[in-house]
Order: C-alpha cells, then structure tokens, then sequence
C-alpha cells in the first residue's frame, strides 16, 4: 500500500532523521541525485545532452547533483540556474559550486529563458520543490514555458514545478512532466487533479531516511494486495444466504436503469441475493435485466410514496445491507418513505437522488453508512461550490465524514475516502467512466461487499478500487468513448 505524506510531514521527518542520526544531508541529496540521474536514462541514451532546470534551493540542488551524475556518466549537461552558484546556501550551493568545477555548461538566468538547445534528449525540471507557495513569474515562468513547448520528455526532481505538494493544485503555469521522481514516499499532490496529471509516471526512490524515523501519517492509496486482502474468505461449502441479502431501494418511471445497474453491480461483487424494492414501472425492467435478483413492488405510482415506509422498513428485516438512492427521483413523498431507512443503523449506501433529498431535508444517517457524492452532490450537501470542493477533496470529506458520523466516499478521477482520522484514495479508473449510471455501479459494488461482512470503510475503499479497474477494463475492450455503465459492471471482476 503506498502512504502518501505531506510536504510538511516530510520536511519534519527528515529534519528530526538527520538531528537524530547524525546522517549528512548532502548524502540524501546525492541518493536523490542518482534516482533522478536514473530516470534520465530512461528517456536519453548515455552520452546524450541533457538540459537541467534548476532553482536555487533544495530542488535545484537536487538537480545539480543530478546533472554531475549525468556527466560522470558521460552525458553532456547543460545547466540553467536561477541564481549564481555563490548565493545557492547549504547542500545546493555544494553542488552548484561542485558542478561549476566539472564543467557543466551553466547559465545563470537573469531575463527570459532562452531557446533549448536544438540536440537535447531530455530535460529536468528542479526549479521548485514541494514548498512552493505562489505562483511563478518572470525568469521563472518563462522557463516552465520552455520546457513544456519543448516536446522532449521531462522528468520533475519531487514534483512538478507550479504544483502544490500538499493540495495536487496549480500555481499558475506548472510543468507538464512526463515522469516524476519523489522521495522517500508519495505526496498528497502527487495523487490529486490537476497535480496527478501534470506528474506523469510516478517513480518513489528510497534516499536512505529509515522507516523507524517516519510516523506521518498521510493518506493510504489502495494496490492490488491490498484490495484483495480485504476481501472475506469464500468457504467451499457456503451458499447465497452465507453472501448475504442486500436490499435495493431504487428506480422510478424513466430511470428503471439505474435500479438495474445496481442490482447487477451488488451480485456481480459477490452478494448472495438482492432484493430490489421499487414501484410498479420498475419491476418488469428489472426482472428482464437483471434475472438473477428479486423485484418486490412496494407502491403502483411513478415513484415511491410517504405511504410505503414501512412496506420498506418491512423489507429491510432480515438483511444485511441496504443500498437507497440510485433512479429515486426527489419527491417529497419518496423522502418520507426512506428517511426510516436512511436514518437507522443497518449498513447501507445512500447515493444519487437519496443523498440529494437529504442535502434538501437534513436528518442523520446512522453510522454504519457510506455516503457517495460526486462533487454536485457534495456541493449540496454542504453548501460550498464544486470548484472549492475540487480544489480540497480531502478536507471536505473529511469534514462531511464527521459532520454525519459516517463513511464518505467522495467520488472523482481520484476517490477520496474518510472516516474520521482514517483517509484514503483511490487512483484506478479512467475516463471511460464519464458516463451515466457508472455511479450506480459504484453503489452496487459498495453495498455488496458490505453485505459479505466489510465495514463500512473497506467496503468503500476496495469497491472504488475494484470499480475503477472494472472501468479501465472496459476501456480496453470498447474504446474510452465507447464505454456504458453496463460494460463497467459486466467488466467487474473480485477476487
């Protein structure tokens, strides 16, 4: 499981690592220096012409060092700095200095960045680091420019210059890597839009801090292992009633799809049974769709009524979990007959239109609940607008996690995942996904693991991740623009 930390965290740990041991701060420098070095090898044959980007702190040290690595390699480096090597302080004046003494072609950038050298392979970019905290301009944001007009494959020393390392947002014009070498282990920013994709691959190098010295916390980020290892034993000799019994609470005149969508995505991850409790024009679609799952008709209108609550309630008996809200519509009357259900204790998702009556009419919801917002959804239920929520996915999950006492699953190109102090995130999916019903699909997968046996928190955590790579499997298979919710739930595969 990658544990990403916050550039803050990072900078404390490291400092605490190096008073503590006595460690010299230039060797993590010259470990970081090599993994870059590595890097470059990747996009530029040994010998090549490599341009290297560098500021004048830590990062450009960083990037120095790299650059000497490089020519000891026998590479050829050029090197533009932001400052004199003489005014660099500390590790990074080392290296500047160290460098100048080898030789590198250096220029010291005072106005506009110049043309890049026609014959180069590749270039660095280790202008700023993860502190930065404004927005570039001048010397600075014209070489950014450069490099990304570029069209030679960049490779970002931490994280990609103009991007926050603790938010994933844009400072300005921020660098368009095509990979990014971090260290020591992943930041927040790394794993967040637009940072994600501005950070092209990924690649984590170990610079010697010793795991005993690390007790940040920071945000897990499900693998394949560990999604698997959630999952609850099957025993030979079990039977649909060990998988548990979902019910399914969805569906009204026009939007019978999303209940079927549901229904197949909670068999498809593995439930023993699932009832799909709905009103009369569901039933037919339903029970030709989805054959292997059960319809009981709770009212003969076009969308449950104040007068099926506890037909609902009923219902609910004897299962073990719940999934409302997918196709609902947001009639008063249908918010009458859930908010029993809604409000009660039994281990449920609530999605979609659920979640939007409960945005309008307030309430609880019980704490073994996950709630999936999209950022529209969220932005009703809290009252903020989607652009402040997609600038701080983390802190309003967090925030909704706490303000309803519950799970929250706030739904993205990354997933955020809450509940209290427990965060994670989920990078699988694509954007096939940007589809009708694949959120229906996600509620299905939840409520099913769920009813296995999860909490309500690995429920969430591994059905995003199993859900997301349902998605990328039907990309491959139909095209990302040719993809529907049906293809993703028929591309769920649990094990």
């Amino acid at each position: 499981m990658l544990h990403t930390i916050s550039p803050q965290d990072m900078r404390e740990m490291e400092r605490a690592f190096l008073d503590g041991t006595g460690y010299p701060s230039i060797l993590l420098m010259e470990h970081a220096a090599q993994a870059v070095a590595d890097a470059v090898e990747r996009y530029a044959k040994r010998g090549s012409r490599v341009l290297f980007v560098c500021g004048s702190g830590n990062n450009g040290g960083d990037g120095c060092a790299a650059a000497r690595i490089w020519m000891q390699r026998g590479g050829r480096a050029d090197v533009w700095l932001m400052s004199s090597p003489s005014k660099m302080k500390d590790d990074a004046g080392a290296n500047a200095c160290l460098l100048n003494v080898c030789g590198a072609n250096m220029t010291i950038l005072y106005g506009d960045a110049p043309e890049i050298p026609a014959d180069c392979a590749a270039i660095v970019d280790a202008l700023f680091g993860t502190g930065l905290s404004r927005a570039m301009e001048g010397t600075a944001l014209s070489a950014v420019q450069r490099m990304n007009g570029s069209g030679l494959p960049v490779i970002a020393v931490d994280i990609p210059s103009g991007v926050d390392g603790a938010t994933g947002q844009t400072l300005g014009e921020a660098v368009r890597a095509t990979e990014t070498v971090t260290f020591h282990r992943a930041k927040h920013g790394h794993m967040i839009f637009p940072g994600r994709a501005l950070t092209g691959h990924l690649t984590i190098a170990d610079i010697g801090i010793l795991s005993e010295w690390d007790g940040a916390q920071g945000i897990d980020v499900l693998e394949a292992a560990d999604a698997a290892s959630m999952l609850p034993v099957r025993a030979r000799d079990a039977h649909k009633g060990t998988f548990g019994h979902v019910l399914l609470v969805a569906g009204s005149e026009g939007m019978s799809g999303a209940a079927c969508l549901a229904a197949q995505a909670t068999l498809r991850s593995g439930a023993g049974l699932v009832t799909a409790a709905c009103c009369a024009p569901v039933r037919i679609p339903m029970q030709t769709l989805v054959p292997c799952a059960m319809a009981k008709v709770v009212c003969g209108g076009a969308a449950l009524e104040a007068g099926t609550s506890m037909k609902l309630y009923e219902l609910a008996q004897g299962k073990q979990a719940l999934a409302i809200g997918p196709g609902l519509g947001q009639e008063e009357g249908t918010w009458r007959a859930i908010v029993q259900l809604v409000s009660g204790d039994m281990p449920k998702v609530i999605d979609a239109d659920a979640l939007n009556l409960l945005a309008r009419y307030g309430g609880k919801v019980g704490a073994n609940t996950v709630l999936t917002p999209h950022p529209g959804e969220m932005a009703r239920l809290t009252g903020a607008q989607v652009q402040e929520i997609l600038a701080a996915p983390v802190e309003y999950a967090q925030q909704l996690a706490q303000d309803y006492d519950c799970c929250v699953l706030l739904k993205g190109a990354t997933t955020v995942i809450a509940r209290g102090e427990d965060v994670a995130m989920n990078v699988t999916g694509c954007e096939a996904m940007g589809t009708g019903g694949c959120g229906d699909v996600l509620t299905g997968v939840v409520a099913g693991l769920m009813a296995q046996g999860m909490t309500p928190m690995d429920a969430a955590r591994a059905g995003a991740y199993y859900h997301g790579l349902a998605g990328e499997a039907a990309a491959r298979l139909r095209g990302s623009r040719a993809v529907t919710a049906w293809d993703v739930c028929e591309a769920l595969r649990i094990e």
